[in-house]
Formats: C-alpha cells, sequence, structure tokens
C-alpha cells in the first residue's frame, strides 16, 4: 500500500464526500478497516456526475500497490563539503577536536 499516496486520496475523497452529501471520512479509518474503505469507496462510484469514481479507482489501485520501500536518504551537503575543501570552513574533525578541548578546559568561577 501507498500510505501517503493513499492518505493523500482519502483527504480529497473526504472533502469530495463533505461537499456533496455533507458528511465527511475518517481518513485513518480507510486505510485501516477493508469493510469501511468498501463502503465508502462504493459512495463514491455512486457520485457519477463528481470526481467520486476516479478518486475510488486511484486509492483501490494505491491500496493495492506493493509497499513502498523505506525513505531515501538525504542528498549529501556539497554546499558545507566545497567550503571545506576550499577552507572556507574547519573540517568536521577539526571542529570536533576543538569542541572537545574547551570542553575539558577548567571553568574560571
Amino acid at each position: 500500500m501507498h500510505t501517503r499516496h493513499c492518505l493523500k486520496l482519502a483527504a480529497r475523497i473526504h472533502a469530495l464526500l463533505l461537499q456533496e452529501l455533507g458528511q465527511g471520512i475518517e481518513a485513518a479509518r480507510l486505510l485501516a478497516e477493508p469493510l469501511y474503505a468498501r463502503d465508502v469507496l462504493l459512495v463514491c462510484d455512486a457520485l457519477a456526475a463528481t470526481d467520486g469514481p476516479l478518486l475510488a479507482r486511484a486509492f483501490r489501485r494505491a491500496a493495492a500497490a506493493p509497499d513502498e520501500g523505506p525513505p531515501a536518504a538525504p542528498p549529501p551537503r556539497t554546499r558545507a563539503r566545497w567550503a571545506t575543501w576550499l577552507g572556507l570552513a574547519p573540517a568536521p574533525q577539526a571542529a570536533h577536536a576543538l569542541s572537545s578541548r574547551s570542553s575539558s578546559a577548567p571553568s574560571a568561577t
């Protein structure tokens, strides 16, 4: 299940049903309870003059899709790396060494 995509679709379904019927849905319950999801999606299918059937089909596809993988690793911090290489910033090891020296110095209180 593509959880993030299902939640976005659930929010759109909630807005549509709130506008058309005056009653929204519980998004978390839509993802967790198959019978509740079936009922909500059947109501969406019945709203033929709206985006309901399209949203219901999209939700069914997203719910049937294989699990998402783990989140991607953040991109490397190239700006900091260039600053270190150009000598504009201390290297991470040097900054750590400086902070450990200052923390071990006796305090003058």
